[in-house]
């Protein structure tokens, strides 16, 4: 439900006259949609934007990670629990991250289970607010991740187990309204 959610979000971030910058969306109970064509074990992995940066057809770039919590009494921080999630220089290990929008309490966290998060930047938000900031300290672009850091809450250990992500062009939005619609079962949204 949440992938179809993010592609109609899309569409109308296509046809809207006040583009959308950013969309996230937290699900329980799933794994990284198979659509999402680059994936890795962990919480980062490489990118490299520099082949599609020019191209009149790309909108924007969905990312995403898995998380679990695992109860842990020892995690005595005070700290505000926080996942942030962003992109960061390979070479200099300065980055640019955002505070992922949910509250991450013993009581509102359901302990081992598995947890998406879903993310569109928008081609503008991408380049304007991440790549301007990176380009700042690197001359190579082809040396970004995609990273999560977590600040642990309060008796719970969070586990970012995967993440992954996928350059979106118009015509993905196309094939995928159309597979979804129709019933097509080669686009399968969870695994």
């Amino acid at each position: 439900m949440a992938f179809s959610w993010m592609i109609q979000f899309l569409q109308m971030h296509m046809q809207s006259e006040i583009p959308i910058e950013q969309i996230t969306i937290v699900i329980p109970k799933t794994e990284i949609p198979m659509w999402l064509d680059k994936q890795n074990v962990g919480s980062s992995i490489s990118m490299d934007p520099s082949p599609i940066m020019d191209d009149k057809n790309w909108i924007g770039v969905v990312c995403c990670l898995t998380f679990v919590a695992h109860d842990n009494p020892t995690t005595l921080s005070k700290e505000q629990p926080r996942i942030y999630f962003g992109f960061q220089s390979n070479q200099h290990g300065r980055g640019n991250y955002s505070i992922i929008p949910i509250r991450l309490e013993k009581d509102l966290v359901t302990v081992d289970l598995n947890h998406l998060l879903l993310i569109f930047f928008s081609r503008e938000e991408f380049i304007g607010y991440y790549m301007t900031y990176l380009t700042e300290v690197l001359h190579d672009i082809s040396c970004i991740e995609l990273r999560a850091i977590v600040r642990q809450p309060l008796g719970l250990h969070l586990e970012v187990k995967n993440c992954g992500y996928r350059w979106i062009f118009k015509e993905d939005l196309e094939q995928l309204n159309s597979q979804m619609y129709n019933g097509n079962s080669s686009i399968q949204p969870y695994y």
